[in-house]
């Protein structure tokens, strides 16, 4: 009985020193402001944005999905303006 308890107790002890240490690490990894999802975020419309820009063939009527307004230029292209990327910092 007593080995079962010891046994028990190394897999719940284990258990919660993993389960703090992942929320340590994510935590840490926040608070430092390195966000994977914001990165990611502002990687993928930094590509659509210049993908949007540089593309020649691009139908006047298309629209964007992002929140930045279109324009439609002379030559049939569509030109969006996107807002500039924001850097904050807590104090």
């Amino acid at each position: 009985m007593a080995r079962v308890r010891m046994i028990r107790h190394r897999v719940v002890v284990g258990a919660v020193a993993l389960f703090v240490a992942v929320w340590l690490l994510i935590a840490i990894t926040l608070i430092s402001g390195h966000d994977p999802a914001l990165a990611r975020k502002s990687a993928s419309t930094t590509a659509s944005a210049t993908s949007a820009n540089t593309s020649g063939s691009t139908a006047a009527t298309s629209t964007s999905s992002d929140t930045g307004s279109g324009t439609t230029a002379g030559t049939g292209t569509t030109a969006t303006s996107t807002p500039g990327s924001v850097t904050t910092r807590q104090s």
